[in-house]
């Protein structure tokens, strides 16, 4: 296989609307995950916190030198604050508390604070009951004269306010909080991965990645256009003969169409394929589309329905109510002849080719004399022939319409199929007949501010069938083609 012609070096465009689609598509995934972690958070958080009590009583530090209110005793108060702290969680601390209360732990914590801009400080000690709490607070007070002279042989630490029996428990560092929390961070997380991991993705997105990514030309992009809603899957397989077709939509046709009229021209090539690498890629609509434009520059124009297992183009052409009274594959089993099953649509000014049932033998058929003989004839009687085939992964009709081919299209659906599995089918259509033009990127979505002044296609959602724009006319049950027509089928066997 040949190098691929990829280009790391190139920073890929970040895609807003594949993110975000890929995130809301595993958005359960986030939340189960993320609703996990807050249970898990809860259980720690109510085997880890248990309810405590806290008591408080308040010192008067003075210096025995100097008065009870000088600025020395200020600065005393501050360092003793300081000193006091560290010595609260000694060990000679915790040694005589637990010998004067005859027990074995020292279960508890003592700290100190200085009452900014005064001599005072406030003891606060904190214990899983209010008694121990009460009682550790008592034991301190009654060693805190000796405690003091580690500090200081200056200073005089008298008890302003003696301590009190706490009645309530502490506030609880509360497990709906701990639960929100890891919530958010979890689901953060998560965001941020799938986030990651839609921008790695190895699909096409964009024209500059159908020319990165991918060994093609890109011919051009067609936009999604469906329901309302940010995120519907459903496309709209939207006509650029309809009354209401979205401007940019025809616009971007006349475009694609003009790049393969002018290479087409270049090589005097007449029979043009249309596949993609999987099924509900659009390839259908495409061709269609291409059949359509081609036409309405005065081009006599045939569209061929060569998808014998899946054919799609009389759902897009003919109503429910319409019957097709011989069809391609009637002809290919020698059961008409070709001006029998040949239509021609007087509104859209387009030759049509369908079929309306599925065969299993559709390989057999597409590779058969009466086929090879079916493109000799229409080659020398139509400016176009536009073929829809089936996908290039489920069978090798595709291959075998493309060794008859002359020029051959791949539509590829938007942030769909791998470019690796592009490339594998572009290998293949290389190694055929029929010279490959390019690629059509096709569906392509984005956020509606990021359409400028493409918004509110959504209103174009009430074309119901839209074979029933397809009427063609007084040909009655497709037995007049008119003049032109006329002259065509006397042709065909």
């Amino acid at each position: 296989m040949e190098n691929r012609l990829r280009d790391d070096s190139v920073t890929a465009r970040i895609d807003v609307y594949s993110i975000l689609r890929d995130i809301v598509r595993n958005l359960i995934v986030i939340i189960l995950a993320a609703s996990a972690a807050g249970m898990i958070a809860y259980m720690s958080a109510e085997t880890k916190f248990r309810d405590t009590y806290s008591t408080k009583t308040t010192f008067v530090v003075t210096s025995k030198t100097s008065g009870n209110y000088s600025y020395s005793n200020l600065s005393a108060a501050s360092t003793m604050a300081d000193s006091f702290s560290n010595i609260l969680n000694s060990s000679l601390l915790r040694k005589r508390v637990c010998e004067d209360m005859g027990i074995s732990e020292f279960d508890a914590t003592a700290e100190a604070s200085v009452v900014s801009n005064t001599n005072l400080m406030n003891l606060s000690v904190t214990a899983d009951t209010p008694e121990k709490a009460y009682k550790i607070t008592r034991s301190i007070i009654k060693n805190i004269t000796g405690l003091t002279e580690y500090v200081s042989s200056d200073m005089v630490v008298e008890t302003l306010q003696e301590p009190q029996v706490p009645t309530k428990a502490n506030e609880r560092f509360s497990a709906r909080d701990q639960v929100i929390r890891a919530f958010l961070i979890t689901a953060a997380l998560l965001i941020a991965a799938f986030a990651f991991l839609s921008y790695r993705k190895d699909t096409v997105r964009n024209e500059d990645e159908v020319e990165t990514k991918l060994e093609a030309r890109a011919l051009g992009t067609i936009y999604h256009y469906g329901r309302k809603g940010l995120f519907k899957k459903k496309a709209q397989k939207l006509l650029v003969s309809e009354l209401h077709a979205p401007f940019d939509l025809v616009e971007n046709y006349n475009k694609i169409a003009a790049r393969i009229q002018s290479r087409a021209e270049r090589s005097e090539a007449k029979i043009i394929l249309v596949t993609s690498s999987r099924e509900n890629e659009g390839k259908s609509t495409v061709a269609a589309n291409l059949a359509l434009t081609l036409a309405k520059q005065q081009k006599e124009v045939l569209l061929v329905d060569g998808d014998l297992r899946g054919p799609s183009q009389n759902g897009i052409f003919l109503t429910r109510k319409e019957a097709l009274s011989s069809t391609l594959g009637d002809y290919l089993e020698g059961r008409c002849k070709l001006n029998q099953a040949l239509l021609y649509d007087r509104k859209r000014s387009l030759y049509l080719l369908l079929n309306d049932e599925a065969y299993g033998d559709s390989t057999e058929l597409v590779s058969s004399e009466r086929m090879t003989k079916l493109i000799d004839l229409v080659k020398q009687t139509f400016d176009f022939v536009i073929i829809d085939t089936p996908p290039m992964s489920l069978m090798a009709d595709a291959e075998v319409l493309a060794d008859l081919a002359d020029l051959s299209i791949l539509v590829v659906k938007y942030d769909t199929v791998t470019a690796q599995n592009i490339n594998d089918d572009i290998d293949t259509l290389n190694s055929c007949r029929a010279a490959f033009a390019g690629c059509i990127l096709n569906q392509v979505r984005t956020l509606p501010f990021m359409r400028g002044a493409v918004t509110g296609y959504g209103g174009y959602g009430g074309y119901g069938r839209y074979g029933r724009y397809g009427r063609y006319g007084k040909y009655g049950k497709y037995g007049h083609y008119g003049s032109t027509g006329e002259e065509r089928s006397s042709e065909g066997q």
